[in-house]
């Protein structure tokens, strides 16, 4: 089982056709994007998105009708190869996610956000992390096999603190994967700020960590993958 991870920053690098036609390279079972527009997917009979942003209105700081040229913005879509069978009610249905499916590894649930929409700008980052931590802690006490995906614009490797929105936000998603005993296979991409947290007792399962897609192939974020036994 592979699941994979990318901000594609709305299409505007490489326009949605071109941005379709090089991730239907790829062959995942999972993908999330996140700042997205709906793109059609050769891989994926299933496509999961969040409520989308706002049409023909300034939301958060930005009419995304006119910034996206008449494109409807997603902030999170999730392709599937396989149906999802149960939906978690979550605090932001704009931004985030939580979808439980029926795989190999068991019933595992995707929480799939965004952490930092505006960067360091607030309140929106605070208020994203503080949605992200209430989500997860609710949805890990009715199904522990949590995997939480999406752009944290945060690196948790050394050195590379330049790449993060702050310390306290650092630390503090730090204190949520320590408490809910999960694991973050994805701190130690170099350059990275999209992520892949799992289960701790996944983490013998997983065979491959990696990037799928350099920075600028699509957007100025990399995108990563994690494959399963």
């Amino acid at each position: 089982m592979k699941i994979a991870t990318l901000n594609i920053d709305w299409a505007r690098k490489k326009k949605p056709q071109k941005s379709a036609e090089i991730l239907n390279r790829f062959d995942f079972d999972f993908l999330i994007l996140t700042e997205v527009v709906d793109l059609d997917l050769d891989w994926f009979p299933y496509k999961y998105p969040c409520s989308p942003i706002p049409e023909n209105t300034v939301y958060e700081n930005l009419n995304y009708t006119e910034y996206l040229n008449g494109e409807k913005a997603y902030r999170t879509i999730l392709y599937s190869k396989t149906p999802c069978s149960k939906k978690y009610p979550v605090t932001d249905d704009k931004t985030n996610l939580g979808l439980e499916f029926e795989t190999a590894l068991g019933n595992i649930v995707f929480y799939c956000t965004i952490i930092g929409t505006w960067f360091k700008r607030q309140p929106f980052a605070d208020n994203e992390l503080r949605n992200t931590i209430s989500d997860c802690r609710r949805i890990h006490a009715q199904n522990p096999n949590l995997f939480i995906i999406g752009d944290f614009n945060t690196s948790f490797k050394t050195g590379e603190e330049r790449l993060s929105i702050s310390s306290e936000i650092t630390e503090s998603l730090k204190d949520l994967f320590r408490d809910l005993s999960l694991t973050n296979i994805s701190s130690e991409i170099e350059q990275n700020i999209d992520h892949i947290v799992i289960p701790e007792n996944f983490a013998n399962l997983t065979i491959e960590t990696g990037v799928f897609a350099e920075k600028n192939m699509i957007s100025d974020h990399q995108g990563i993958f994690i494959s399963f036994k």
